[in-house]
């Protein structure tokens, strides 16, 4: 065997098994992988329009994963270190046998990670495999039942690790809330993010889990069947074994000198006393103080019924006797029925009950830039009748004036009334692409058009015709008012 067994406490052997997992880890992650990201994708593109089953379909498939660790470190324990493709032809038939009882009702039992090796391993079915799991739960099902709540809590605080170190690289002007980062479902991309972070803590945290496990079960049966004493024992007899003939020579010549040896005199000439004598002797030794005193002790011991014949139980305790086990049962299978229920109600309404732990992160409020790129958008800089003005500065030949004054105008109007939120530092460019973003159809393309006019008489000295100073003059009204 490669792992020195020795009775150890709960927490020494789920120590132990994290060693067994590192140790064995190119051939467990191998083949985990192998098996896990195939179907992870199939069920997520399955369950694209429905995002949040995902997740919960790979959380219910967790046994089914979990043989992979178990089968490796059960032939590496014994060093047969099986390859990614003996490890998954070695998993189909566990999953034949046992995947339905660990997909239902074993699916909430809060020590599988120690049971499992007992129905993979041993191969027990029914009662035996009950009364065994009797015998080795005894002063270890608490070890497994920790070890489950522990990597559970491992497990969420990793997944929300990976939240919080995204968040923490995300640039802070985007103004995105951690929650929505976490609890988002509508956006496709943020939900295939959540997926991919959970089956990466999922994937670090479950083999470890399965090790520890399968290390509590080599440490009960270590204490309950001695293995430790039986594996030193089987040394010490291939020690002995490759010694070989040098050592049957070794005694046998020992046991001729000690057969040689003559009888020695003083044991020749000693007398043996009859069985007269020793009685005599034993006589002569009673006969001394301290046998001579006599006490005689008395003690009550209650016998019982005088009756030698116990009445048997009536037919009505005998039924109770049946009937109330099953009846437990019952109501224990009831409960986990409602717990699973209650589970994934709380999974589907999670946007809504969620909403309660959600920090609230405060945005500053806007102030609209008195400037954008050297253009003056301050009321009072402007007239009362835009457009108006605007045309006559046109017909006056002062385009540029004119032109000027349409965008400022339109930039004021929208800076102030609109919903989107332009900083100090954007472009032209940048304000029509935001404008657009908020604006109808209409109100875009004429925005894009007057962008592109006052672009060309401000950098390039080209002025527009009169018609289409004119169309500009006369559609600005319908999209800004009559006034900034």
């Amino acid at each position: 065997m490669t792992v020195a067994l020795r009775p150890r406490s709960h927490w020494e052997a789920i120590d132990l098994g994290f060693s067994m997992a590192r140790h064995s880890a190119r051939a467990i992650w191998g083949a985990w992988f192998a098996l896990l990201l195939p179907l992870a994708v199939l069920i997520h593109l399955l369950c694209w329009t429905v995002p949040w089953l995902a997740p919960l379909l790979i959380w219910w498939l967790k046994p089914m994963f979990d043989r992979i660790p178990l089968y490796v470190l059960s032939h590496a324990t014994f060093g047969d270190t099986p390859s990614v493709r003996q490890t998954l032809r070695g998993v189909l038939p566990l999953w034949r046998r046992h995947l339905a009882w660990d997909l239902t009702l074993g699916r909430f039992d809060f020590a599988r990670s120690f049971d499992m090796p007992v129905r993979d391993l041993e191969d027990l079915r029914g009662k035996p495999r009950r009364q065994r799991l009797a015998v080795l739960q005894k002063k270890t099902r608490s070890g497994a039942v920790w070890l489950t709540l522990v990597c559970l809590h491992l497990e969420f605080i990793l997944d929300i690790g990976l939240f919080v170190l995204l968040y923490l690289l995300w640039p802070h002007d985007s103004h995105l809330d951690f929650s929505r980062l976490y609890l988002a479902d509508d956006d496709a991309w943020l939900t295939a993010l959540q997926y991919t972070f959970y089956l990466a803590a999922m994937s670090l945290m479950e083999p470890f889990y399965v090790a520890a496990g399968f290390a509590l079960y080599l440490n009960r049966r270590t204490v309950l069947e001695g293995w430790d004493i039986e594996i030193a024992f089987r040394r010490m007899a291939q020690r002995l074994t490759r010694l070989g003939q040098p050592l049957a020579i070794l005694l046998g010549v020992l046991w001729l000198s000690l057969v040689a040896v003559p009888t020695p005199i003083w044991a020749a000439d000693a007398a043996v006393p009859s069985a007269a004598q020793l009685k005599q002797r034993i006589a002569e030794v009673l006969k001394q103080p301290e046998f001579e005193t006599e006490k005689t002790e008395r003690q009550l011991k209650y016998l019982g019924k005088t009756s030698p014949v116990k009445p048997s139980d009536p037919a009505w305790r005998k039924w109770l006797e049946k009937f109330i086990p099953g009846l437990a049962r019952g109501v224990e299978i009831g409960l986990w029925a409602v717990l699973a229920v209650a589970v994934i109600w709380l999974l589907m309404k999670r946007t809504y009950w969620l909403k309660w732990f959600a920090v609230q992160r405060k945005i500053p409020a806007y102030a609209a830039p008195a400037m954008l790129f050297g253009l003056d958008l301050q009321p009072q800089s402007l007239p009362d009748d835009i457009p108006a003005t605007a045309w006559q500065l046109g017909q006056a030949g002062q385009m540029r004036e004119a032109l000027s004054l349409l965008y400022r105008g339109a930039l004021a109007h929208w800076v102030t009334h609109g919903t989107a939120r332009p900083g100090s530092n954007a472009t032209e460019g940048d304000c029509m692409r935001l404008f657009n973003t908020t604006a109808t159809p209409e109100a875009g393309a004429y925005f894009s058009a007057l962008t592109q006019a006052w672009q060309r008489v401000a950098y390039a000295g080209r002025s527009p015709q009169s018609d289409a100073l004119q169309q500009l003059c006369e559609n600005w009204a319908v999209h800004f008012g009559a006034t900034a």
